[in-house]
């Protein structure tokens, strides 16, 4: 499949994900600011955490449906791969009036199981991040890999302090993130604008049902 089919289009058409205004985007981000952040750095760095840390990181059985991408429902199934995290920091961070887009850049040798190897085709990857505009520039940030999952791979927790770029994860055996290309940005994505972009590079990924294929179903693909 080279791209979304038809109904797949006309499922996510015109579909916005960043739902800032969604009251659990808004309690989420009420909770990530209970501590005081005043100015924007700081708030965005406490949003950075928030998605980092409160939200596991999954690939098999996390959806790229229409429903599935918008911010409130990441939040409310507390799950999602580096693609949902940028949705989500976005949304926190523009809930706060902090500008913050999302961009993909096609990565080589990316950390991974061999069964996500599989399902995107290769050892070509998209690496979905944030950047964020603070103190006068767009700043990276990719808020992926929580403690849990660094500890699992024995690779160190990306850090964010809102003044530098965080987004070239940690390494062990050179598996360092080899930036391919110029990342591609989205301001205001639709569902369709993302799901079209992952298919067009991970064609697997993005069955007719609009759902990331649980492990177990990899084989029949």
């Amino acid at each position: 499949m080279n791209g979304l089919a038809p109904e797949q289009r006309a499922a996510l058409a015109a579909t916005g994900v960043l739902d800032l205004q969604h009251p659990e985007v808004r309690a989420a981000a009420e909770r990530a600011l209970a501590d005081g952040a005043e100015d924007d750095t700081a708030k965005a760095v406490a949003f950075y955490y928030a998605v980092r840390d409160g939200i596991s990181y999954e690939v098999f059985g996390t959806g790229l449906s229409e429903t599935d991408l918008k911010a409130s429902s990441i939040l409310k199934a507390r799950r999602g791969f580096c693609l949902h995290k940028a949705i989500l920091f976005a949304a926190l961070c523009r809930s706060q009036g902090i500008p913050c887009r999302i961009a993909a850049a096609r990565v080589r040798n990316h950390i991974s199981s061999p069964n996500l190897t599989k399902l995107v085709g290769g050892d070509v990857f998209l690496h979905w991040f944030n950047q964020v505009w603070l103190q006068g520039r767009w700043i990276k940030a990719a808020p992926v890999f929580n403690r849990l999952l660094c500890r699992i791979y024995r690779i160190p927790p990306l850090e964010f302090d809102g003044t530098g770029d965080a987004f070239v994860q940690g390494h062990v055996a050179g598996q360092e993130m080899q930036y391919l290309d110029t990342p591609v940005l989205f301001d205001a994505p639709t569902a369709e604008q993302l799901v079209q972009h992952v298919a067009s590079h991970h064609p697997l990924m993005v069955p007719a049902s609009l759902r990331v294929p649980r492990e177990r179903e990899i084989a029949a693909l």
